[in-house]
């Protein structure tokens, strides 16, 4: 059985540092995880992706059936990913708006979030993360990928624990910075909580009202 996950973003945003930090955590739990990144203009802000693969796989990129999760670090980039499969199960998307190079230089607007619901958003489960305020309020603006990593931790939409997350965090950055991605994990778990409670609510209205 295989979990695939897209991570989406720009470059910048700390995707591929996310992709190791979920791959190596998998990896700590038992499992064989192959990982593929691909780049575009990254220096520039260009879209950022990265395909992590846990379990019985042997291709390194997800194929375009179907994805299990998708998380994204910036708006557009989120449904872009969304819009490359035929299914995805779930999405976690920051509400981060970063003015992609395409739109710059054809001089457009950004596009408002319902009109990018209505176009890629029907059949995924699309849950919102105000991340970027996550972040700062853990002490950095550049923490929004373990905000979300925490956000997936606490809706359970990894097979690894909370515990092997840490430890690879722990692993992976300087001790002058381990703790703002520390409370960004924590901040994270703390707010899948309170999703969870309003996605609990939300459904009983709608049980309610059918």
């Amino acid at each position: 059985m295989t979990y695939n996950i897209r991570l989406a973003g720009v470059g910048g945003q700390g995707i591929i540092t996310a992709g190791n930090i979920i791959s190596e955590a998998a990896m700590r739990s038992g499992q064989k995880v192959i990982m593929s990144e691909i780049h575009g203009l990254s220096q520039r802000g260009g879209s950022v992706t990265v395909d992590v693969r846990i379990g019985d796989c042997y291709g390194p990129i997800i194929s375009q059936s179907s994805c299990d999760l998708v998380i994204g670090l910036e708006l557009i980039e989120t449904f872009r990913a969304i819009e490359s499969f035929e299914n995805v199960g779930t999405a976690l998307m920051s509400t981060e708006k970063i003015n992609p190079i395409s739109l710059s230089m054809h001089k457009k607007e950004y596009p408002c979030l319902e009109d990018l619901m209505e176009k890629y958003g029907m059949g995924t489960r699309i849950y919102p993360v105000e991340a970027g305020e996550i972040a700062m309020e853990a002490g950095s603006s550049k923490a929004v990928n373990i905000v979300m990593i925490g956000v997936a931790l606490g809706l359970n939409l990894f097979p690894m624990t909370a515990d092997e997350v840490v430890y690879v965090l722990k692993d992976t950055f300087p001790e002058k910075k381990l703790g703002i991605n520390m409370k960004a994990l924590e901040l994270g778990i703390a707010l899948s909580g309170r999703m969870k409670t309003n996605i609990r609510e939300n459904s009983t209205i709608q049980n309610r009202s059918s």
